[in-house]
């Protein structure tokens, strides 16, 4: 990737965009050519430029698609490099010993290209460095307890093998470098060194050379976990390097990796110890937090101004867990000032999202605290919902202090689904049922990867991951790690029909969970409990969202811009085309909401892909999923015949587009004639379509929703009366029944269309009733009341 960046920049050519990166892996040559000619466009070249700037195109054009066939052939090298160290792994040879010289400067020039890259991706529209590295489904993680795995020598290394029982204890003799995956130098008690690559290391990818190096700094000893000597140790997470590898530890996960104080007598290091301000490291807990565990009396180096200094550079990491374990020692060690005990406190518990104890420290945000905690109780009220939604408006990355609302809901399996949520009481539709903030939330626009696209690319699976996701998985393993309360409710999601369940999803599953408020049990956590990346990728991929970008962030259908957040407990609801909750997003909070009246022992369901799909779309949409969906619309469906939905979908992939561009325009202005015509042709759509519904099916009819409310913007130029029978005809085809200005019963699908509906019946009917259902049938959906529809 960076050398076709830099070729097109030679070339006076932009790089690829977020959307380009994506099709950059498709093997498809017409797909090549297609992003040649895309690409091979010069920023500055208008479309009003003559025969010489279109001759310099197609010469670029040509230039641009050696290029990418270049690229390709380096993409399939590491493909063929990474299937040839599988079908090693049988027959592994003896490691060769590298001279630490030629480590060294292989580290330090790997250094000197991020620091390239970073200046090359300088552009006028900011910093943009797109990342490309590989993923395989043959990764590891080790699962036993450091403390019994025996010690690993330098003579005993072969490659590729993985050292089950077994534990490799390095220094950090090198500066680290930060592509995806980190990579330094570690050096062995015997003197024999080795290049060491660290996957998930930090989602904050714009860190600095200096920044990193602080947090992994230079004479830091690790133990890595039943270590895998890989061919090439920067295979996954690292830059594609066209097959040319390098031998060397591969860790999978961080939780492989123990930073331990060094209490073995090693020999000086080769290199310089750099002088760092910076108190703790990474993964390491705060030193009163280790002494407690050792049972040591207060470290003579430790005083309350370091304390603090290591609370924020906990905070600052995202390591809220780490900081309440070093403040709970502190204290045992008694040396917080009483004055400053209640803000500190109450900072580190706002971050645990532990709102109802903030709240009851007097400090000074304690008001703010107390209405994040009154949540928990009350739900969201429709001032809430408006400030929320107004935030979104101007915020890219929205992320809101609010406690997490459980309703009458309890986890219970549900017979041949799993696990799922069902009603403990009778609940009126419109009812706030759930309120869950995100465990982790991962923004394209977030300053720890502005501009910085990345694009992992499964070849097992044939998986494309991009950049949300990808650190919204870095996020995740830290965040259990961090806080060990999170691994049953994430952990005890399934990662996908194909994966086996871990150990957390074999256990009853939790409602609510919080941090661990007694001080020794905390400081005692089990901090070191193995995670998987492979199943909390697999987490992310089933059962994580990926909401569309919130109004404050810049539209774009750029496929590297999305969000992913994994919100535990909603994860938990089963889909159903037919849903009988409304979920919506703010920022990084989800609401569920009762869409009509439930009786107690209710299964609450929503949609994992939209209703308003034709039935095949949605079979193919839902396959992931490894089941069949059978919910009432389904069911409908199915009832209608193969061939009718078929050709229901056919008539809408074919039909339905022109008259929809024809419509469009004619919006703006047009003859009777036209629309009389128009209105005819989408009339004779919509009895194509019916005729394709068995006559038992009732009124819900989803393809017709769209079909008979754009006929009835054509009809009302000239026929207001039937423009009325067709706007109500397309409220019951979403499921809805219409009466005198008002619904006897909300829609069951096209809930944005059916308001609109209402809005068009307001006016054609010149009744103000008809703006209060459809107020009334959002504030159902997402809530806020009159006030957030104005």
């Amino acid at each position: 990737m960076e050398e076709l960046v830099r070729s097109l920049r030679n070339l006076g050519l932009a790089p690829p965009t977020g959307e380009q990166i994506v099709s950059l892996v498709d093997a498809d040559p017409r797909v090549e050519q297609r992003l040649a000619r895309e690409l091979s466009v010069p920023p500055q070249l208008d479309s009003h430029l003559g025969g010489d700037a279109v001759l310099d195109t197609v010469l670029m054009s040509g230039a641009t698609e050696a290029m990418l066939q270049s690229y390709n052939r380096k993409l399939q090298s590491e493909i063929a490099s990474q299937k040839k160290q599988q079908d090693a792994l049988a027959s592994p040879k003896r490691i060769k010993r590298v001279p630490l010289k030629g480590l060294l400067a292989a580290q330090d020039a790997e250094l000197r290209r991020r620091r390239q890259e970073l200046q090359e991706g300088t552009t006028p529209q900011g910093l943009y460095v797109p990342r490309q590295f590989f993923d395989t489904d043959s990764t590891y993680c080790s699962d036993k307890d450091y403390k019994t795995l025996r010690p690993l020598e330098m003579d005993e290394l072969e490659v590729p093998k993985r050292y089950v029982d077994r534990s490799l204890v390095v220094k950090v003799i090198s500066r680290p470098s930060l592509y995806f995956g980190c990579t330094f130098v570690g050096m062995l008690h015997c003197g024999a060194a080795l290049p060491i690559t660290v996957c998930y290391f930090t989602a904050r990818l714009t860190m600095t050379e200096d920044e990193l190096a602080a947090r992994l700094p230079i004479g830091t000893t690790l133990l890595i976990k039943e270590p895998f000597v890989s061919t090439n140790h920067a295979g996954i997470g690292g830059p594609i390097t066209g097959g040319k590898n390098a031998v060397g530890i591969r860790v999978d996960t961080p939780s492989d990796v123990v930073v331990i104080d060094n209490e073995i007598d090693w020999p000086e290091l080769p290199v310089p110890v750099e002088k760092s301000d910076r108190i703790t490291v990474w993964r390491q807990e705060g030193p009163l937090c280790r002494a407690v565990r050792k049972g040591l009396q207060l470290p003579s180096y430790v005083s309350w101004g370091s304390t603090q200094q290591a609370l924020l550079e906990f905070l600052e990491d995202e390591r809220p867990g780490a900081a309440w374990r070093e403040l709970k020692a502190a204290e045992l060690y008694d040396i917080v000032p009483s004055s400053e005990s209640a803000e500190w406190n109450s900072r580190v518990l706002v971050r645990l999202c532990a709102f109802k104890d903030a709240a009851g420290l007097a400090c000074k945000h304690q008001k703010e605290h107390q209405a994040a905690a009154n949540v928990a109780v009350d739900g969201l009220s429709t001032e809430d919902v408006v400030r929320i939604f107004n935030t979104t408006l101007t915020d890219a990355t929205p992320r809101f202090d609010v406690a997490d609302y459980i309703g009458p809901v309890t986890v219970a399996d549900i017979p041949n689904a799993g696990r799922g949520l069902v009603l403990t009481r009778d609940v009126a539709e419109g009812e706030l049922l759930l309120v869950c903030r995100a465990m982790v939330s991962s923004y394209s626009s977030d300053d720890g990867c502005k501009g910085m696209p990345l694009l992992r690319v499964n070849p097992d699976s044939g998986v494309t991951s991009t950049t949300t996701q990808v650190l919204a998985a870095t996020k995740c393993i830290h965040a259990i790690l961090d806080r060990p309360e999170l691994a049953l409710p994430f952990l005890g999601l399934t990662a996908g029909p194909n994966e086996p369940l871990s150990v957390e999803a074999q256990q009853e599953y939790p409602l609510s969970w919080s941090y661990e408020c007694d001080a020794k049990k905390s400081i005692f956590a089990d901090t070191d409990r193995p995670v998987s990346a492979r199943y909390v990728n697999g987490v992310l991929r089933f059962n994580a969202f990926g909401p569309a970008a919130v109004p404050g962030a810049q539209r774009s259908d750029d496929e590297m811009s999305r969000s992913t957040m994994p919100h535990p407990l909603p994860a938990i609801l089963n889909h159903a085309c037919l849903p009988n909750v409304s979920s919506v997003f703010f920022g990084d909070i989800v609401t569920t909401r009762a869409l009509h009246p439930m009786t107690k022992g209710t299964q609450i369901m929503h949609q994992y892909v939209p209703g308003v799909l034709p039935y095949n779309t949605r079979q193919r949409m839902l396959s992931k999923h490894g089941f069949v969906c059978e919910c009432g619309l389904c069911t409908m469906d199915v009832m209608d015949g193969a061939e009718n939905c078929r050709k229901r979908e056919e008539l809408l992939a074919t039909v339905l587009p022109p008259l929809v561009d024809r419509s469009r325009a004619l919006l703006s202005g047009g003859a009777e004639d036209m629309q009389r015509e128009l209105a005819s042709n989408l009339g004779e759509l919509a009895n194509e379509l019916n005729a394709t519904y068995g006559e038992s099916r009732g009124n819900l009819r989803p393809d017709l929703v769209d079909v008979l409310y754009r006929e009835a913007l054509h009809v009302q130029t000239y026929d207001v009366p039937g423009a009325i029978a067709l706007v109500k005809a397309s409220l019951c085809a979403a499921g809805a029944t219409p009466g005198d200005g008002t619904l006897d019963r909300l829609p069951d699908v096209h809930f944005d269309a059916s308001i609109r509906a209402m809005l068009m019946l307001a006016q054609l009917e010149d009744n103000l009733k008809w703006v209060d259902a459809a107020c009334y049938t959002h504030d159902c959906m997402i809530g806020g009341g009159l006030e957030s529809n104005q």
